[in-house]
């Protein structure tokens, strides 16, 4: 496999998307990511595909200062792994990571520390879960609201909690960003229960058919109440009634709680994925 890099997102978007589209769901990183840039957002980003045959094969891209994100749907040998390593390392030899499917992430991780000397630690198994109706929305008091600038540091300081909570390396650096654009963007809901707010979720990474919850949330004093199930199967539902065909997220596998919880709600499981780190 011949690997190459494209400086035009847009246009790298639209060579994969059709093939993406049979992976939707699985690709939801990659293609909301590469939308974002393309519409002008400066990501530090380096991104690229690998060509066999005269054909797109796999596709990768790496922001600043995060994991490097391989596409799903496509499969490739350790050879390929090892160019495709010393590739991006001409590209981004700080790489802190990889996060992709199984196979290929474990690959990428082993060509990269024979190639950098870096160890190698597994962060996170993960599922990825897709939903194309609302199932059960739980019976918790309360009702879901858009959030506002005056929620942005409440919200702010609970994404903080959930990424250390997740042991995500710098969530300091990135949560006032994150949670500034899902409000400005109107992307940012609450489960509130007498005008107290007791539970978070978000929607980003729009891609042609679905979008992406993600940054769910509930302090541990307000859990085992259901209002996690209540937010997000009403959020799910409210994407759905806008026009998107699915809706998907990603959990830590290891984690029973919000894996049964999302398929109370109706998710179901398409793949698995993991984050790994290099130290």
């Amino acid at each position: 496999m011949r690997f190459i890099q494209e400086h035009d997102a847009s246009r790298l978007l639209a060579a994969v998307e059709s093939q993406f589209v049979q992976h939707e769901a699985e690709n939801n990183l990659l293609l909301g990511l590469l939308s974002r840039i393309g519409d002008g957002e400066d990501m530090g980003a380096s991104f690229g595909y690998g060509e066999q045959d005269g054909e797109i094969r796999t596709v990768f891209l790496h922001t600043k200062g995060e994991r490097l994100i391989l596409s799903h749907g496509w499969l490739w040998q350790e050879t390929d792994a090892e160019r495709l390593a010393q590739f991006v390392q001409t590209l981004s030899p700080d790489l802190p990571g990889v996060i992709g499917p199984i196979v290929q992430a474990k690959q990428f991780a082993r060509a990269w520390q024979q190639l950098s000397g870096k160890q190698t630690e597994l962060h996170m198994n993960q599922f990825i879960y897709q939903l194309e109706y609302v199932k059960d929305t739980g019976n918790a008091k309360g009702k879901i609201q858009a959030a506002r600038p005056a929620d942005f540091s409440l919200l702010r300081d609970w994404l903080l909690q959930f990424g250390k909570e997740l042991g995500e390396k710098g969530i300091e650096e990135r949560a006032d960003r994150i949670i500034g654009r899902l409000i400005s963007q109107q992307k940012m809901y609450m489960w509130t229960v007498d005008g107290q707010t007791v539970s978070m979720a978000g929607c980003s990474r729009e891609s042609r058919n679905g979008s992406v919850i993600n940054a769910v949330y509930t302090p541990r004093k307000y859990r085992q109440k259901g209002y996690a199930q209540a937010l997000v199967g009403q959020l799910s539902a409210k994407l759905l009634q806008d026009g998107k065909r699915f809706c998907c997220l990603f959990t830590d596998a290891e984690n029973d709680g919000p894996n049964k919880l999302y398929q109370r709600i109706g998710y179901k499981r398409v793949a698995e994925s993991c984050a790994i780190d290099f130290k």
